[in-house]
């Protein structure tokens, strides 16, 4: 299904409305009864009904939450200006109950390099998602990710790093949110994500591995079996797309974990239509995010192999992450709305 991607598509009018159901009283008669713990969330410029909500529920706009993730882009760079920073990417269902935006520096006074100035350098730069919901099944939140200027190719990092997170209720959102920063503690994300990068460049991940770790990385799986030959078809398709990217980084950047983790992220920054991937690029990135955290740690372990990690990998059971306990992430950024 396709998806919007233009800013003006999502920052319609919306609205809250009395819900009503329709009840037959004892002569058979229907009647309309307002249900009272209960409200419409309303897109005004075409009728549609975004979102059933509780009573409670704490309406915010798609523009006024672009408008706090600028106002949390300089909480968490404070030697930048909001005017700095501008809206890259949008995305979202075609129903637009949800939608998901990122906002970046527009200038390169926050990136960084890890490779040494004597070899080519991939430059890094943060950005800022804001995710917001009509219908309350996604918080509002507010996550930091880093993609590749080259070619922008990004991930989320697990929410234990930093990520401000408000569901939708009136006691959570209030009028003015205020984001808290432990900026000591944001200091050491650059220099700890340089690690993580070179970490990967300096683990060996024969090619033909490539497509078997980011398949399951990604939650990419095949099925047992197919209906039909358009299933079939399809996966053909897919891993064709996948083989394709892993054969143009290996050739780019050599057989190690860091090409890999290359087409780890343009995969999921820019996710093939097809009905193997389940997921949208917010959770694809997010899973890319948790594998280059724990990944970059797991493969400096002593006696590290690289094949039995990949046989793990492959389980139909896949372990359990313990986001707590990342070299990094094991300080919650603080966040909380002002009562």
């Amino acid at each position: 299904m396709a998806r919007l991607t233009e800013l003006d598509h999502l920052l319609f009018p919306v609205e809250e409305r009395f819900v009503f159901a329709s009840v037959a009283d004892a002569s058979g008669k229907e009647r309309l009864v307002q249900v009272t713990e209960k409200k419409a969330i309303v897109n005004r410029s075409n009728s549609h009904v975004l979102g059933i909500v509780g009573r409670d529920y704490r309406l915010v706009t798609n523009r006024e939450a672009l408008d706090m993730a600028f106002k949390c882009a300089s909480a968490v760079f404070p030697d930048t200006k909001a005017s700095e920073w501008v809206v890259e990417t949008v995305d979202a269902p075609s129903t637009a109950w949800c939608c998901f935006f990122d906002v970046v520096h527009n200038s390169a006074a926050l990136d960084f390099t890890f490779v040494p100035a004597t070899k080519r350098p991939d430059a890094f730069g943060p950005f800022i998602r804001v995710t917001n919901s009509y219908n309350s099944l996604r918080a509002l939140a507010f996550s930091i990710g880093f993609y590749r200027k080259k070619c922008t190719n990004g991930l989320i990092l697990p929410e234990s790093i930093i990520q401000f997170k408000f569901p939708h209720s009136r006691r959570d959102i209030a009028e003015i949110i205020e984001f808290n920063v432990d900026h000591v503690r944001l200091t050491k994300i650059k220099s700890a994500f340089n690690e993580y990068m070179a970490s990967l460049r300096d683990c060996k991940v024969p090619h033909t591995d490539f497509q078997m770790l980011v398949s399951g990385v990604l939650l990419i799986k095949q099925p047992e079996a197919f209906k039909d030959n358009r299933e079939a078809a399809e996966w053909k398709t897919l891993i064709e797309h996948l083989n394709n990217m892993c054969g143009r980084y290996a050739s780019e950047l050599g057989e190690n974990a860091y090409a890999a983790f290359n087409v780890i992220t343009e995969f999921a920054t820019n996710p093939l239509a097809n009905r193997y991937v389940r997921r949208d690029r917010h959770s694809l990135q997010r899973l890319a995010g948790t594998w280059t955290a724990t990944f970059s740690r797991e493969c400096k372990r002593p006696g590290f192999q690289f094949a039995e990690y990949l046989k793990d990998l492959s389980r139909p059971k896949a372990k359990n992450t313990d986001l707590s306990r990342l070299e990094f992430g094991t300080h919650t950024f603080t966040s909380r709305a002002n009562a």
